[in-house]
């Protein structure tokens, strides 16, 4: 266990972006990836979209159902086309080690096709963990509908789960943020998670997490928590491990029904071991007490700050259900914590990190 610090050039980890959503939010991340061993794949049944996508290898799925023009917003279509395409998918499916997806749901491509990509990887034993957005409540009942069954079968396949309902942009960031903004400071948010993923399973430090205990946590099927806290100073450890725990742009998760737990902590110098024991101990205390909690530590001298925590929860319950599409808060006193405390924009990164996609307009391809 008590190893030199290597790179593990071995590791695979496939980002796949699913339908529009998930296509544009690569686009994103694409300059800003810092890894090879990141792996960006566009999936979709429009071709115009998948033409002007940032990534690595481009799928059009369901080309003779759909010729290339997208799935009509019908999730049936999405899941046929995805179904035509299964050899091309399992391809990048197999040779990924460990597979990040990113989707929009309320839509034809993203909720027909993800849940049928979820069930091949777990298939093929690969982890897989997906972030889903949910619509804006101002795209009605019908869309909202199609999204929530959607996830439920996504739930049913992948190892993880983080939902990210559209509404609580306005929550956070306020409605006078530009719409595109928005979708930076989510996408970044993705971006954030990725690499801290690829720092825990790529290096080797004094403590390992490796691919198997990864797998094991992810093995815990249910909602999840993954979030990423940073900073600079030694004393504001428990300020950054708030921040992972704590996502006002996700919906609520009950940890104390977790069954697995990881916590990796990077740094770039050393961390003295109350201040270790302290972060094992908050987070063990959240969590059930015959949850598998497995804890890393790695020294990595380029971060870009001193201290970085990454928190995996799974086999956790939701706290909330993506309220219904009309039902609005009567009084300031109903309003949600994050609503009433809104973080400035350029403060978004410091409050959380989790894995994050979307597209620069409402869609749900």
């Amino acid at each position: 266990m008590f190893q030199l610090i290597q790179q593990n050039d071995g590791l695979s980890i496939g980002v796949f972006g699913i339908g529009g959503c998930g296509c544009n939010t690569l686009n994103s991340i694409f300059e800003q990836r810092e890894s090879e061993q990141a792996h960006l794949y566009s999936v979709n049944t429009d071709k115009v979209v998948l033409e002007h996508t940032q990534s690595d290898e481009a799928v059009l799925i369901g080309a003779e159902l759909t010729h290339g023009y997208g799935a009509g917003a019908d999730p049936k279509v999405g899941l046929q086309a995805a179904e035509e395409s299964k050899e091309q998918l399992l391809t990048l499916i197999n040779g990924c080690d460990i597979i990040l997806c990113a989707t929009g749901l309320g839509g034809g491509t993203g909720t027909g096709a993800s849940p049928y990509i979820a069930e091949l990887a777990s298939e093929q034993g690969k982890p897989i963990i997906f972030v889903a957005t949910l619509p804006f409540s101002s795209e009605g009942e019908f869309r909202s509908n199609i999204a929530q069954t959607g996830l439920n079968d996504l739930k049913e396949h992948a190892n993880a789960v983080i939902t990210l309902p559209n509404d609580q942009l306005i929550e956070v960031l306020g409605n006078d943020i530009g719409l595109f903004d928005a979708f930076k400071h989510s996408n970044q948010i993705l971006h954030s998670l990725i690499k801290s993923l690829i720092d825990m399973l790529c290096f080797q430090g004094l403590i390992n997490v490796d691919l198997n205990d990864f797998a094991k946590i992810m093995d815990c099927q249910g909602d999840a928590v993954l979030g990423v806290g940073k900073c600079n100073d030694e004393s504001e450890l428990t300020t950054a491990l708030d921040s992972a725990l704590n996502n006002p742009l996700v919906n609520q998760v009950d940890m104390s029904s977790s069954t697995g737990v990881i916590i990796q902590v990077n740094c770039k110098d050393e961390i003295s071991l109350g201040s270790y024991n302290l972060i094992t101990d908050t987070v063990r205390q959240q969590v059930s007490p015959n949850a598998l909690v497995i804890c890393g530590v790695s020294k990595i001298e380029n971060l870009a700050t001193n201290y970085e925590l990454l928190i995996i929860a799974t086999g956790a319950s939701a706290k909330m259900i993506v309220e219904p599409f009309n039902k609005a808060p009567s009084s300031e006193t109903e309003q949600s914590p994050a609503a009433k405390a809104k973080p400035q924009p350029s403060d978004i990164f410091d409050i959380p990190a989790f894995i994050r996609n979307q597209a620069p307009a409402p869609c749900g391809k």
